[in-house]
């Protein structure tokens, strides 16, 4: 029996009743495809494990079937597979033909109708047809692991690089608040890597983000939002944002009161662009009041993530402190 592979190109056949299978097998090993006969969808999808170019299944092999495993199975696929399937349908017209290939259609996907009795030679067209687009499929996998790769080296390269300005950093910069201040930022972008690593470089979840800056805080802190993927810079923005609000509530904000709380909360408007609303509220600390100067962390607030048409809002009051901000992300950072 030819095995599978991670760029098999054997066939798959599911034809338990007549001469069917046989039939189908010869005519595609003939014209240079492996065949491997399958007695039932079980044993279907253990091979579709192991790996195929194809599937060529009968209808009356799944009429009246469970197809929840087959389902589940080609609703996991990797995105870059889109398993092709070939299945042979019986000669005529049925009151509930369209129901059963819509049904088809929402169970097996990539599926490609052939109805019997058939030439050998559309058989083999349709074969070819699917491999070739099977071998497609392998090309995309292919061109995805290697931008995976290059990203982690990327991700990498750069995480030295922050390693090297660290050191620069601190046989430069002398010893205060200034410096301690530069190092944590460094440190909060350090993380916000290692969550970019985790999402292959393409970004991280703003859940992710929000919930490793204020980890250290429990009980402080409320959040609340959708599941939203923001790419790598919008990421690395949001992770010094988190982490100068978060600093500042530590020091002279809601951080500093056993009773004090952090609500962080974030919502989606559909686009395009979409648009993120990100909020900030502390309450139970000392009245809040706008610093007497502009520093390095209030301008970062100010232009970290926001866009030109809508600056940030700060809100100092005495109930506490609040920070709101709009941002447009691209319609691939949102996770629907």
């Amino acid at each position: 029996m030819p095995q599978g592979g991670a760029s098999s190109e054997r066939v798959l056949i599911l034809a338990p009743h007549g001469r069917d299978a046989e039939i189908a097998s010869h005519l595609l090993m003939e014209a240079g495809s492996p065949t491997c006969i399958c007695l039932d969808l079980e044993h279907l999808r253990l091979e579709l494990e192991k790996g195929a170019a194809f599937v060529v299944v009968t209808e009356e092999a799944i009429a009246e079937s469970d197809l929840s495993h087959l389902s589940s199975w080609v609703k996991d696929q990797p995105s870059w597979s889109d398993m092709p399937i070939v299945l042979l349908t019986g000669h005529g017209e049925s009151p509930d033909r369209v129901a059963r290939a819509s049904r088809y259609q929402d169970v097996l996907g990539n599926v490609t109708y052939l109805e019997r009795p058939f030439h050998p030679t559309t058989l083999i067209s349709v074969a070819r047809s699917a491999i070739r687009s099977r071998r497609r499929q392998y090309e995309a996998r292919a061109s995805f692991e290697r931008y995976i790769l290059l990203a982690r080296e990327l991700q990498h390269r750069t995480k030295n690089l922050l390693t090297v300005i660290q050191s620069l950093a601190s046989a430069t910069l002398p010893a205060g608040p200034a410096r301690d201040d530069y190092f944590a930022r460094l440190h909060a972008l350090a993380k916000a890597q290692d969550l970019l690593l985790e999402g292959d470089g393409r970004g991280a979840s703003m859940g992710h983000l929000v919930e490793q800056a204020l980890e250290t805080f429990g009980a402080h802190v409320s959040i609340n939002g959708p599941q939203v993927f923001l790419g790598a810079t919008m990421a690395q923005g949001f992770a010094l944002v988190l982490h100068e609000l978060a600093t500042n509530a530590a020091k002279h904000g809601a951080l500093t009161s056993p009773q004090g709380t952090i609500a962080v909360s974030w919502s989606l408007e559909e686009g395009p662009p979409s648009t993120l609303n990100f909020r900030w509220r502390e309450r139970g600390g000392p009245p809040a009041s706008p610093p007497k100067r502009k520093g390095f962390g209030t301008k970062l607030l100010e232009i970290a993530v926001a866009s030109g048409d809508a600056p940030p809002r700060f809100n100092y009051s005495a109930e506490g402190f609040d920070y709101e901000v709009r941002t447009p992300i691209d319609s691939v950072d949102a996770i629907p």
